[in-house]
């Protein structure tokens, strides 16, 4: 196996119990270092006793290919089985999150291992690309976002030229796969944030959307010391991950 990755292990690990894993890719001209820092996902998981991994894009290191058996793709699938190979991880608790560029890699990947990833949360990203069989899903977008529009039918600076589904569309595109209910519960979190949660999924799955009125192309909840002025602290994208990824696994 070839390539790099930053790895936060729980402190208290001693193996033999096994722990769950979160895969965080992040997006367009980040790095492992910098999406770390910007989110807190790394230290705060493991300090729930998560083991955090963000590899590093393979090939142009800014930028994930979006493909589920390119080079970037290959490398993560040799990271796991390694990982899982030094570690006691609970297979059944295996979790990809990202950001932008990194959510659609994370949709990407995942939906072609089905059977490895149990569960994914995205930020700014959701298309539904590829999946099969249910897949729990979180997904956090900000209405104002200009890279990857809210509204179905606008066009983003990401996708020039092209008109987008829609954050709603796409997450009950999600639900219709879960076999959840058609029309999700809404609760009002703050006066920024609403969050909509489709139920009677699944067993085992859930589809849950945070949409932040007036936010941009942001990680909501960020260090504002790192993204000054571009998120939101009415709602953590990294506690809302944290409690979804409680809620699955062994």
């Amino acid at each position: 196996m070839t390539g790099t990755y930053d790895l936060s292990v729980p402190r208290t690990y001693r193996g033999g119990r096994p722990i769950p894993m979160v895969l965080l890719f992040y997006g367009f001209d980040s790095n492992p270092a910098q999406f770390s820092a910007l989110t807190g996902l790394p230290s705060r998981g493991s300090a729930d006793g998560d083991l955090v991994v963000v590899p590093h894009a393979q090939g142009d290191e800014t930028e994930w290919q979006f493909s589920a058996h390119g080079t970037d793709a290959t490398f993560v699938d040799a990271l796991v089985t390694s990982l899982e190979r030094t570690f006691c991880v609970d297979r059944h608790a295996v979790y990809a999150v990202g950001f932008s560029a990194g959510a659609a890699f994370t949709i990407i990947y995942s939906c072609a291992r089905q059977g490895r990833i149990t569960a994914i949360a995205t930020v700014a990203v959701e298309f539904q690309l590829g999946c099969t069989r249910p897949m729990p899903i979180m997904a956090f977008h900000g209405t104002d976002d200009p890279l990857v529009p809210y509204r179905n039918g606008a066009i983003g600076l990401s996708l020039p030229g092209v008109k987008v589904r829609g954050t709603e569309r796409n997450m009950a595109d999600w639900a219709r796969l879960d076999r959840c209910r058609a029309v999700p519960h809404r609760r009002q979190i703050a006066s920024q944030v609403v969050e909509q949660a489709w139920v009677g999924c699944v067993r085992g799955t859930s589809v849950v959307l945070y949409t932040i009125f007036g936010g941009g192309h942001s990680w909501p909840g960020a260090d504002p010391r790192q993204a000054p002025g571009l998120t939101t602290q009415q709602v953590s994208a990294t506690s809302e991950v944290l409690s979804f990824v409680s809620r699955f696994g062994t």
